[in-house]
């Protein structure tokens, strides 16, 4: 019995830790928002060992010498067993605290948290591999935060992803999903965890070739709530030779990604307040060399007018434009977005802008360009989760063309003012500084007087007002054909106005960086 009670004491005095130290920094900052954030913290570490507790006690009793059937079932609910061995689940939740408890002081965050979740997941379940999918904070994304072990995709892969086992995986490591047309968004909205032992007979799962790397095997897919609010997927594969999952296995997989998600939530909100302090500090530095790397004038270029807006929101860094004028037929225009906050996107950042400016100077087409540079920065950038959306256009006022190349999430948009257009011109390729072997594609477009090209970054689209609706293509679409007779300075204030008219006094979450050129 003195065992039990040391087990919730050290749930109990970590929580009690969580409320004092909020106590303690509302006292000398005279600000509840930590307090209020601890609380919660508080909360979620408590909930999974009360009712791990409520249903303790029947199973005490059985102990105690009671053989009725409700206690024997109440054995089987705690208890994970196979192979004749007994695993208390008491005993993997107080792991799995004390590794989130570790995971605190970890700088690397939730990767590295399931990273040593998903070991011990591989050995209760004797999955080959697992995969975990978090909801993102601010849109209706999954985003997958881990791969481990051997995971067979189980989604259509991108055509332009080549079978190939290593570009694979490094696609699935940095994939995103909607909440609709693939078994992960399925699993979290319908909110039931699904065991698909015949792959071949579920048409939610893709098979995507006949290489032996991407024969799908059994699945178990659980969706992870807490407090019926919905946190992500845990998915766990079997190759196809080791054979299907067991009852015991998938009852396991869902007690344990009730674990999971508990943990999440709690490391999510601790690194919310980490974070949140530690870009107060490097913010003001990163915030001044950003400012200082965007043009403080617009160079005056023959044949065209140029608009930008540059919002940048607070402590938040990773936007950066520039136009570079080498010749008349070779007028260069970058729009960026670095992923990542305050100095460690900074320095990818500066990264980026040098070796830009030294190879645009070059003959060299925008493909080339993006690509020497992407070998640059992957080969520099040693974490893996800072790299940069890049669209580069190199306008040539000789013969009236745009080259361009793009990487990541910026769009290039065309409007054509014969057909009063606007169309998305810009194709997905994978960021710079993901993989160094990627090739990035040239493109080009003719243009005509009236047309206009405009390039932002995801802050612009996906600004959100009160009732969390994006900004959109719609009504970038609408304000640019309203306003298509100004020139590119009127067309970018206006555009503006409209996306501060849009958003009213919601909160600003990314930057806001607007190019637009129109040719006169």
């Amino acid at each position: 019995m003195a065992r039990k009670t040391a087990k919730v004491s050290f749930v109990f005095f970590l929580a009690l830790a969580a409320i004092i130290s909020g106590m303690v920094f509302t006292y000398l900052k005279e600000d509840a928002s930590f307090l209020y954030l601890m609380l919660l913290l508080a909360a979620l570490l408590m909930t999974p060992y009360a009712v791990l507790k409520a249903v303790q006690k029947p199973e005490e009793r059985n102990k105690k010498g009671s053989q009725n059937g409700l206690s024997t079932i109440t054995q089987k609910r705690m208890n994970v067993v196979y192979q004749d061995e007994d695993i208390s689940l008491l005993d993997v939740n107080r792991q799995f605290i004390f590794i989130t408890a570790e995971s605190f002081n970890n700088p690397q965050g939730l990767p590295p948290l399931l990273d040593n979740f998903a070991k011990k997941i591989v050995e209760l379940t004797h999955a080959d591999g697992v995969l975990s999918v978090v909801l993102d904070d601010f849109e209706d994304i999954l985003n997958v935060k881990n791969l481990y072990g051997t995971f067979i995709p189980p989604y259509k892969l991108p055509d332009n992803i080549p079978h190939k086992q290593q570009r694979v995986e490094m696609n699935m490591r940095y994939m995103q999903f909607p909440l609709t047309d693939n078994i992960f968004g399925e699993v979290l909205t319908s909110n039931v965890p699904v065991m698909i032992n015949e792959p071949s007979k579920d048409s939610r799962i893709v098979q995507n070739g006949d290489e032996d790397f991407l024969k799908c095997g059994a699945y178990i897919f659980v969706p992870m709530y807490v407090n019926d609010s919905p946190v992500g997927v845990l998915s766990l594969g079997k190759l196809p030779e080791n054979g299907p999952f067991t009852e015991a296995e998938f009852d396991t997989a869902k007690r344990l990604g009730e674990f999971v998600s508990a943990s999440i939530k709690a490391t999510s909100i601790h690194n919310e307040i980490v974070e949140r302090f530690s870009l107060a500090k490097e913010g003001e530095i990163a915030t001044k060399i950003q400012k200082s790397l965007i043009p403080a004038k617009l160079p005056a270029i023959p044949g065209i007018s140029i608009g930008t807006v540059f919002n940048p929101a607070e402590n938040i860094c990773g936007d950066y434009y520039d136009v570079m004028v080498s010749r008349k037929d070779r007028i260069s225009f970058v729009m960026s977005d670095v992923t990542g906050k305050s100095l460690n996107s900074m320095n990818v950042m500066l990264q980026l802008r040098a070796m830009l400016r030294l190879i645009i100077n070059t003959t060299q087409s925008a493909g080339t360009i993006l690509t020497w540079a992407n070998r640059g920065i992957a080969s520099e950038n040693n974490t893996a989760d800072h790299f940069a959306s890049v669209a580069l256009l190199i306008y040539d006022s000789v013969n009236n063309k745009v080259q361009y190349a793009s990487g990541g999430t910026n769009p290039i948009f065309l409007y054509k003012k014969a057909e009063n257009s606007l169309e998305e011109i810009s194709g997905k390729q994978e960021p710079v500084g993901v993989e160094k072997n990627t090739e990035y594609t040239d493109n080009e477009v003719s243009v005509s007087s009236g047309d206009i090209i405009v390039t932002c970054t995801d802050g612009v689209l996906e600004a959100l007002n009160g009732d969390g609706t994006q900004y959109s293509k719609t009504n970038l679409e609408r304000l640019i054909k309203e306003s298509h007779s100004l020139d590119g300075k009127a067309i970018a204030n206006k555009i503006k106005d409209d996306v501060k008219k849009f958003c009213g006094s919601a909160a600003q979450h990314d930057d806001q960086s607007l190019l637009v050129i129109k040719i006169k």
